[in-house]
């Protein structure tokens, strides 16, 4: 092929291009690629700016899946396990507490910052890269991205921002949730907003300790080093506020609060800051002692009502963005990659076109259950725990009373956070 011709082209160099970008180069080592990204080319021993040092979940079913496209090795001495979680309903009784060991693993996910995840994953492609052959397969155009495009039957045309013009039998749309190429390919949003924006910090505690070894204890488990493997989900009524564990004595902070209060939040000393953060979370963490540098962002759910027009298709935030509350969105995406690399992988084995509408059609039917699954639970329990009143609180109250005494309800929740009922959705786990 030309410089300018490839079998896929992936617009977005983040975590979800890259990762495309790398099992398509382990189920699929011979199909060309172009990468499209914005932001300068950083050397791989540092971090590139698109990659900050917010916090992800990974869940179980997700870490199965760097693991086999040999990322996590690599990536998991720089993350932190989870090993129990509980959810609590601010000012009531209702509590569930979900352990990994319940369910014979040694961790429910693990924590990881994006900067680390980012380095992680372009150090892996380039490894994945150079093993080939001595002719790269994978072509970086950047800063760059695509300013028009033109489908025809065989192909899709890209002209970008540089004057470069590029050619692909696919392309691959993994900008994120404020996509530009997603409203070039004619793909239609449906938007919600939330009345509600993230304050993003990590923040360190103390004290905690004793506290959460007795409630480890109550819930039947006597080791009291888990106590620094313990992740939040509280609700509350102007939003969730989760504390994901980033370290002993540290976590990640997602506040999410009326979009005034939050504005009202991040502008606090942090003295202040912490002091509020307390008022509204209680001292079942700890106390908090200090903070980094906080960060805003409004909340909303946009999802796209098809994921493909013609040979142009959109994943990852491109393709649904969802509230930050149960730490789906990125899960959710991955899942997105692992079908649509095993459809390519699939059809290229085959000598078939992919970027043929039955490839992306097929594509697209394994995803739209899942993504409405997630999409309608997270909305639910956004919209639920934000319900004001006596017997709305009553209600969420007994629900989480319950959920801690049936074991197979509790099943139910813990298999949403760990994406393990969507292992059907990760292919290369089943063969």
């Amino acid at each position: 092929m030309a410089g300018t011709e490839f079998d896929v082209v992936i617009s977005g160099g983040g975590l979800s291009g890259l990762l495309t970008a790398i099992g398509l180069l382990n189920e699929s080592p011979d199909i060309s690629l172009a990468i499209i990204e914005p932001v300068v080319a950083t050397p791989l021993n540092e971090v590139q700016a698109n990659f900050d040092g917010r916090c992800i979940a990974l869940s179980y079913g997700s870490l199965q899946l760097l693991n086999h496209w040999q990322i996590w090795p690599e990536l998991k001495p720089l993350s932190w396990p989870i090993k129990t979680i509980v959810t609590s309903d601010r000012g009531h009784i209702g509590k569930t507490i979900m352990k990994a060991d319940d369910y014979g693993l040694n961790a429910m996910g693990h924590v990881a910052e994006m900067r680390n995840m980012g380095q992680v994953f372009q150090q892996t492609l380039a490894r994945l890269d150079n093993n080939k052959s001595d002719n790269k397969r994978v072509h970086w155009f950047n800063p760059d991205a695509i300013t028009k495009l033109n489908q025809t039957q065989d192909a899709i045309h890209l002209a970008l921002s540089s004057g470069r013009q590029l050619q692909a039998k696919l392309l691959v749309v993994a900008e994120g949730g404020w996509s530009g190429t997603r409203e070039l390919l004619g793909l239609q949003t449906e938007k919600s907003d939330y009345p509600q924006s993230a304050v993003i910090a990590n923040v360190k505690i103390k004290g905690a300790e004793k506290k959460l070894s007795r409630l480890l204890r109550r819930a039947g488990t006597a080791q009291p080093e888990l106590a620094h493997h313990v992740a939040f989900e509280r609700f509350t009524t102007s939003g969730p506020i989760a504390l994901l564990p980033i370290g002993e004595q540290e976590y990640s902070l997602v506040w999410t609060d009326t979009p005034e209060r939050a504005a009202e939040n991040v502008k606090l000393s942090p003295k202040d800051f912490l002091r509020r953060l307390q008022a509204d979370f209680g001292f079942a963490a700890g106390e908090f002692v200090s903070m980094s540098e906080p960060a805003i962002y409004p909340l909303s759910l946009i999802k796209t009502r098809q994921l493909f027009n013609g040979r142009g298709l959109v994943l990852g935030n491109s393709a649904h963005t969802v509230h930050p509350i149960a730490g789906q969105g990125f899960n959710l995406g991955l899942r997105d990659i692992a079908v649509l690399v095993n459809e390519i992988s699939q059809a290229h084995k085959q000598a078939q076109d992919i970027g043929a509408f039955q490839v992306l059609h097929a594509f697209e039917s394994n995803r739209l259950q899942d993504i409405d699954r997630i999409t309608g639970f997270t909305d639910l329990l956004v919209r639920g725990f934000a319900l004001k009143g006596r017997i709305p609180a009553a209600t969420r109250t007994l629900g989480l009373m319950t959920l801690q005494k049936c074991d197979g309800l509790q099943q139910w929740l813990a298999l949403h956070f760990m994406s393990s009922g969507s292992l059907n959705n990760i292919p290369q786990l089943s063969h």
